[in-house]
């Protein structure tokens, strides 16, 4: 070693110097170490730790489970009222905090009068409304005991028996609306029997908390035929329409097929339309959705309206009836029900819910609109919402007519648990100038449990309805208020389109991708394209193909007061598409609020540190280490002790910056003098694979490389950058069985003679997948595999002998843990089996197979690895390729002890080459195998890099490495 420094004469200064600079040395000729550099920080106002603790607060919400909710507001109490099947009942002040209420009933009897605070087993039997008007005469109304049709048919239970069907469970979707002619409300709510008897009702009240009375019957189904005089068509209205009938019209007469042709008397919407008549859409699945005009005298059909019929040449594909009115969309048994209309703007819009109401039954919601409010009702691609035969209309391979405003998704903003089945909405264009979307949705969380949500709706260009990102919160996102807000919009975004075709029987979510929407009108990230604003209220983004249309607003993200840019659109098909991106002072606070700085003041380093991958930054938020003496702890947190014999003090500091935000902070450390641990992680080396460059050599015998290999046009393994690993590491891709991501290696333990085996190599799990393959031994032609997976299930298989070690079934490790670095070790011995380290402790394992453990041969596992003429990454298990980054993969011709297991962890979590000439400590010396150290009649940096001119710094010249002070 020469150093040239003619004026050096203080000895005693220089000895700490001297000492860094030969630890530089060494350093830097074991390898090019990357470094994180925060690019073009021009933030500009600081934000200190207190700012950022005080800037933002959780919030909780009181939400309640209403099924079906249907909102309705009370101008006079201020007061916004939901009511949804089976009585729920809530109301709430500012459509984010809910509370239960219980309205009650009142019975009239046969003589009229009124019994307050009954149960709704005695409300329906008699109707207070006695007379209407019929081709404008008055005429006897009768009486029409709507829970004696709702009851008419038994159902039997698990054991066959006939039992009772009853009012209790049997009361859906009522909708209440205020009718100022009657200065009543008015609840309109269905009582549904067993097999299409079922019955819309009229209830009313002075007050929207009741009592309720009914007055009467506004449509029934289900008089199938004349057998059963329970429903006989005689006890309904029908006659009052049509007239007597001498026997039930043949069109009616459908018995178990009626849901094919005609509708079923539930979900109720009742509106006003622009020129104040009143109307009730109706129908679940079956015939489809109808529509009747309503009395606003009486609130009940208006039997002043006809109706034409066209079953006779139309069948299932009818439009018009002249008892159930007008169909409007649905039909031939299609799913669809929960129907709901809303005049915005310049159009009718009408809302269904297509699937079923379990949670993976495929419930989502669909919109069409008209400009008349009998329709006819078109999606975006002009398709009509009536069908005329059936199809599959959600879930895979369906019908994707009607935009889709959301469907289930999961980590969207702070969500944990994904939501799914959301529906049977309402929709309340507002005084305030805001139109709210109001649904229920269920969990993917093993539970049909469901609950409340409420988002803005917003027209877009095309006027077509988008949903918010976000729940409401507050905000008042009116159009007004949308032109008059200045929006910064370029950023990263975190973006979700809401697929039609889902897989919903297995919990299929939508999930966030990332673009950045930048400040030349391009899009780049996850998907490209272009996007724009309109007049300064629109926002149009083109992604891949499509342009997506809508709008851009600040919202509150859920269950805090933390801001975001969102934007949500759609295309001409109906496709919805969501992003948002926090507010720059908001990521940077909530980054700092949710992580622990790596490291502390006077905190002793004697391994690495990861100082990037231990901060969970969020995604706008760029993260930059510096430390002062990078050769023994670098900027990236790599610890080098080589060489020192003191411990040596270390400034760290990092920089969070966001936009024009930022925070700073310095860190005083000490690096530990050099330790070397016992143990022998260097004896029976075979095989040293560090992944910093392609092709991937074993630096103990250099004609064996890693193949990177793609099965079934599945991605071939790449070099990644990592933070805290030397150089680049392995990314090796998920891969399903027959599809796997993998590399091939020569087994350098094939055709040898061993009483053991280790493989240690460092894993970074992506994913939590449990059974993909990490690693293996394999022989395809005696089908005979060794592989260890995600779960540290290790598996071996020869066709008679096996074992499963920590089978996923049966446990779940967490020992290589999801989005962690650790340093995974499995030795093998004749005598002693399996054992398995990770981190440097020795783990338990589980084990079942085709003999007892103890009197398993391990010799079988030894024989056949020595015959392995390959050793494989991601490739040989039962299964496919785990998406997992892999570095420093060592294998040994022998059976490391514990205390070698522990001292390889030990030298492994610092600066170490593995590399043949590694002397006891680990640590290299000089050698060709160092891509940086082989040139030579000149002068180069360490990079690698011709120089012309020296200045302070470690060079290499000639082919020795030299210091210039």
């Amino acid at each position: 070693m020469r150093f040239f420094n003619e004026n050096s004469t203080n000895l005693l200064a220089m000895q700490k110097h001297i000492q860094v600079l030969t630890h530089t040395i060494l350093t830097a000729v074991l390898l090019f170490l990357p470094t994180v550099i925060l690019a073009d920080n021009t933030a500009t106002t600081f934000i200190t730790t207190d700012e950022a603790t005080k800037m933002y607060s959780d919030i909780t919400m009181a939400t309640v489970s209403v099924h079906d909710p249907s909102i309705v507001y009370c101008s006079s109490t201020k007061t916004y009222y939901i009511f949804g099947s089976h009585l729920a009942t809530a109301k709430t002040k500012d459509l984010q905090n809910w509370s239960s209420v219980s309205f009650t009933w009142s019975a009239v009897d046969n003589e009229g009068n009124i019994t307050e605070n009954v149960t709704y087993n005695e409300a329906f039997h008699y109707n207070q409304t006695k007379e209407i008007s019929i081709n404008g005469q008055t005429v006897a109304f009768g009486n029409f005991d709507a829970a004696a049709w709702n009851c008419a048919i038994p159902t039997t239970d698990d054991d066959g028996n006939e039992v009772e069907w009853t009012i209790d469970g049997n009361m859906w979707a009522p909708d209440v609306i205020y009718n100022p002619t009657m200065d009543k409300w008015c609840q309109y709510l269905s009582l549904n029997g067993y097999n299409w008897n079922s019955c819309i009702i009229l209830l009313t009240a002075d007050n929207i908390e009741g009592p309720y009375t009914y007055q009467g019957p506004v449509v029934y189904t289900g008089f199938i035929n004349e057998t059963n005089e329970n429903i006989s068509y005689h006890l309904t209205d029908l006659e009052l329409v049509i007239g007597e009938q001498e026997s039930l019209p043949t069109r009616y007469k459908q018995g178990s097929s009626w849901g094919s042709y005609w509708p079923h008397a539930i979900d109720p919407c009742v509106f006003y339309d622009e020129d104040s008549t009143l109307w009730m859409s109706y129908g679940s699945w079956s015939g489809g959705i109808f529509m009747l005009q309503l009395n606003k005298e009486t609130g009940l059909r208006d039997y002043d309206v006809t109706y034409d019929s066209d079953y006779d040449t139309k069948k299932t594909a009818l439009t018009t009836d002249a008892y159930f009115g007008i169909k409007i969309a649905g039909g031939c048994y299609v799913s669809g029900e929960g129907s709901y209309i809303e005049h915005i703007g310049n159009y009718y819009y009408l809302f269904l819910s297509y699937g079923a109401l379990d949670p993976n039954g495929g419930y989502e919601m669909r919109v069409f609109r008209s400009t008349e409010p009998t329709g006819p009702y078109v999606d975006p691609s002009g398709t009509s919402a009536i069908f005329t035969s059936w199809v599959l209309n959600y879930g895979l391979n369906s019908d994707t007519r009607g935009e889709k405003l959301l469907g289930s998704y999961n980590n969207w903003g702070f969500m944990t648990v994904g939501e799914c089945a959301q529906g049977h909405n309402s929709v309340l264009a507002a005084e305030d100038g805001n139109i709210y979307l109001v649904y229920h949705t269920k969990f993917n969380d093993g539970t049909a449990g469901h609950l409340v949500r409420v988002h803005q709706l917003f027209v877009n260009e095309n006027g077509w309805l988008v949903a918010a990102p976000f729940e409401y919160n507050g905000e008042n996102n009116n159009e007004i208020n949308i032109l008059n807000k200045e929006i910064d919009i370029p950023g990263t975004y975190y973006v979700m389109f809401h697929n039609y075709r889902l897989d919903h029987s297995n919990y299929e979510e939508m999930t966030p991708s990332v673009i950045s929407i930048n400040q030349d009108g391009t899009v780049t990230g996850d998907y490209t394209g272009t996007w724009t604003t309109i007049d300064d209220k629109y926002f149009n983004i083109k992604l891949g193909s499509y342009t997506y249309k809508g709008v851009i607003v600040e919202q509150q993200m859920e269950l805090t007061t933390i801001k975001a840019i969102a934007f949500t659109a759609a295309n001409s098909s109906g496709l919805n598409v969501w992003g948002y991106r926090m507010e720059d002072q908001y990521a940077l606070a909530y980054t700092m609020n949710n992580n622990t700085m790596p490291v502390k003041n006077n905190q002793n380093i004697s391994t690495n540190v990861d100082l990037y991958g231990s901060i969970n930054a969020w995604n706008t938020v760029n993260v930059a280490w510096t430390s002062d003496t990078p050769d023994i702890i670098s900027s990236t947190g790599q610890y080098n002790p080589s060489g020192l014999t003191e411990n040596v003090p270390v400034e760290l500091s990092v920089t969070l910056s966001c936009g024009d935000y930022y925070w700073s902070q310095s860190y005083n450390v000490t690096a530990q003098a050099e330790y070397t641990p016992s143990g022998d992680w260097l004896t029976g080396l075979m095989a040293y694979y560090d992944y910093n460059e392609l092709p991937a050599t074993n630096a103990y015998d250099e004609s064996q490389t890693a193949r990177l290999l793609g099965q079934n046009s599945n991605d071939k393994p790449t070099l990644a950058d990592d933070s805290i690993r030397n150089g680049s590491v392995l990314h090796q891709y998920y891969g399903a069985y027959g599809s796997s991501s993998y590399s091939r290696i020569t087994n350098p333990l094939y055709n040898t003679e061993i009483d053991g085996f280790t493989i240690s190599m460092w894993v970074k799990r992506n994913d939590d997948d449990l059974w993909d393959a990490i690693w293996s031994f394999y022989q395809s032609n005696l089908s005979t595999r060794l592989y260890l997976t995600g779960n540290a299930y290790i598996g071996f298989n020869n066709g008679t002998d096996w074992f499963d070690i920590n089978y996923p079934t049966t446990i779940e490790t967490d020992y290589i843990s999801e989005g962690e670095w650790k340093l995974v070790t499995l030795i093998t011995s004749r005598q002693s089996g399996i054992t398995l380290y990770v981190d440097g402790k020795k783990r338990s394992l589980t084990f079942s197979g085709s003999t007892d453990e103890d009197d398993f041969d391990y010799n079988l596992i030894i024989d056949f690895v020595q015959n392995c003429k390959y050793f494989y990454t991601g490739y040989g298990s039962f299964w496919g390729s785990a998406d997992v980054y892999i570095d420093d993969l060592l294998i040994y011709n022998r059976a490391l002890e514990a205390k070698d297991a522990r001292g390889l962890n030990t030298v492994s979590n610092r600066v170490t080459d593995f590399s043949p000439s590694s002397e006891s400590t680990g640590i290299s010396t000089i050698t060709a195998h160092n891509k940086h150290t082989t040139k030579a009649n000149g002068i180069y940096d360490l990079a690698g890099r011709r120089i012309t001119s020296l200045k302070k710094g470690v060079y290499i010249i000639n082919g020795e490495k030299v210091i210039i002070p």
